[in-house]
């Protein structure tokens, strides 16, 4: 069997969904299900055990991630909560059991792991936000982040700040030195970290929310939806409210194209989508007749709205309990109360198939509802099992058809080591000299951009002659020195940059040399060789 014959076995991308039950006696569910299956598919490609009550926004999940060179590598990692006890539930992508089960400090209200796994954050309905470390399971901080409770977290993909969204109508942005300095022994007595951003324009609870990719601060941007009927997008590096779109209904669930072209909204049994870019035709003749694309929003902060309760959409008669984008934002991905997910075509809103969010369909049979709580749409995990398996077992020989390597190197892989989790985490802050080492990228945006290293220069400059300033107190002369040093600051400038620039040159042209010296040593090795 050839790789490509191997792939069209697997999809490329698959649905993670939870589910809670409105009955005592029926369980919810965590599954992995296929989007490429025919309508009539009810069978799950994975079914976690261990899952009764997901809570809404209490799932979180990451991808297994493996190294080109090696065979090494790490599992995916999954988070569940429960809605009606404290606990929490870690699984890896290679096996239906839980790794652990954790008894939280209290009931939870929406859990966000770090893009690596390395951190866990989760809120709670009074407001307070915890952050564990998941390997060691120390806990880094614990303070009262919002007076109401708090419905989403996300991370930025950096992992340098936590966002967190509550029913106090705000949105706080967390940076993470700030988080970590408040984990000092200090911290007993004080005050609690200030958020680096505080955002707040709606007028009701914060349903959702998403952060676009990207380094923290400069190049990330926030979205949030609120019961007022509202969505506003956000931009971190300025703390400013860019665009406010307004519907008719309170938008419950958001989902975001990563490149911000459209977005999609669930409001009660119909789903929305905006257009971000409309087109419009412009008035002339001849060439400078045509249609233009123009932004919808862009004046949130002078109180400008964009009304759009006119959107394209589709009504699914039931209502929505979630939404989810695919890799390529091509498809929509709707969960509803009946416990069903639609796959529906983003640029039509048809629905292509429809798949049911639990092992079988018989709780539906006796008017038992599922409602789906969260969905994720990954990358399939290389270590996801499935009908066939991919692992050689136990004493079994590799191919013996020599001429197939494909076959030989597909049909047998080896599991990746599965995250290390303790059976408990920290219910008290750990000290300094007991928490885990933390790397933080602290700083303004990439020193690689030339405007960046113009500003390094003016400041050392600016600095130097301030302190010349500063260490000539008594000489009559110090402000015409002062003032001669910061013109040749800006005078100098220019020649610094043609400095840089041909230093660059040189630095291509050694290194062309160097390639070209080492491939002629390595001619002649083989020759001498043969």
């Amino acid at each position: 069997m050839s790789t490509r014959q191997l792939r069209g076995l697997f999809p490329h991308e698959v649905i993670v969904a939870a589910s809670s039950s409105s009955a005592t006696t029926q369980r919810g569910g965590l599954y992995v299900l296929d989007p490429s299956s025919s309508a009539s598919a009810h069978t799950p490609l994975m079914h976690f055990k261990g899952v009764a009550h997901a809570a809404p926004h209490g799932l979180s999940c990451t991808v297994s991630s493996t190294h080109a060179c090696h065979d090494g590598g790490t599992s995916g990692c999954i988070a569940v909560i429960e809605s009606d006890k404290a606990v929490l539930s870690l699984y890896s992508w290679q096996r239906d059991q839980p790794i652990t089960r954790i008894v939280l400090p209290q009931k939870m209200s929406c859990v966000a792991l770090s893009p690596r796994a390395i951190y866990l954050a989760t809120g709670t309905a009074d407001g307070r936000l915890y952050v564990w470390h998941v390997r060691s399971g120390a806990l880094l901080c614990s303070f009262e982040a919002h007076y109401r409770g708090i419905t989403a977290i996300q991370w930025t993909l950096d992992s340098a700040a936590i966002i967190t969204a509550s029913q106090d109508t705000r949105a706080c942005v967390w940076s993470w030195p700030s988080i970590m300095q408040y984990t000092d022994l200090t911290h007993t007595g004080g005050p609690a970290p200030a958020p680096y951003a505080t955002l707040s324009d709606h007028t009701l609870d914060i349903s959702d929310m998403y952060v676009t990719a990207g380094a923290f601060p400069h190049e990330t941007r926030l979205w949030t939806a609120s019961l007022d009927g509202s969505v506003k997008s956000w931009d971190l590096a300025s703390r400013r409210l860019v665009s406010t779109y307004v519907l008719d209904e309170p938008v419950r669930v958001l989902a975001v194209d990563p490149l911000e072209r459209f977005f999609f909204v669930a409001l009660h049994e119909r789903v929305c989508r905006i257009d971000l870019y409309a087109s419009e035709n412009m008035s002339g003749s001849g060439s400078s007749a045509g249609s233009v694309l123009r932004f919808r929003g862009g004046r949130g902060a002078s109180g400008v709205s964009e009304r759009v309760s006119d959107a394209p959409h589709i009504e699914l008669n039931t209502p929505i309990s979630a939404l989810a984008l695919s890799l390529q934002s091509s498809h929509i991905v709707i969960g509803t109360h009946l416990g069903h997910v639609h796959v529906v075509d983003g640029m039509t809103l048809q629905t292509v198939r429809t798949l049911a969010a639990h092992a079988s369909s018989m709780s539906q049979s006796a008017g038992v509802k599922t409602p789906v709580t969260s969905l994720f749409v990954v990358p399939r995990p290389v270590d996801l099992p499935s009908l066939l398996d991919l692992r050689a077992p136990s004493g079994a020989k590799r191919s013996q058809h020599s001429n197939d390597r494909d076959a030989a190197s597909s049909a047998y892989m080896d599991p990746l080591p599965v995250p290390t989790v303790p059976t408990q985490f920290a219910r008290t802050l750990s000290s300094p000299l007991d928490q885990p080492h933390v790397y933080v990228r602290v700083g303004d945006a990439h020193s690689s951009h030339v405007r960046n290293v113009h500003r390094l220069f003016t400041w050392a400059r600016q600095n130097q002659a301030a302190q010349s300033a500063t260490s000539l107190p008594l000489d009559p002369k110090a402000p015409e020195r002062v003032a001669h040093v910061a013109a040749d600051s800006s005078t100098e400038t220019p020649a610094l940059m043609q400095r840089i620039r041909t230093l660059e040159a040189q630095v291509h042209r050694a290194k062309a040399l160097n390639d070209q010296m080492w491939q002629h040593l390595v001619q002649v090795e083989a020759h001498s060789a043969t």
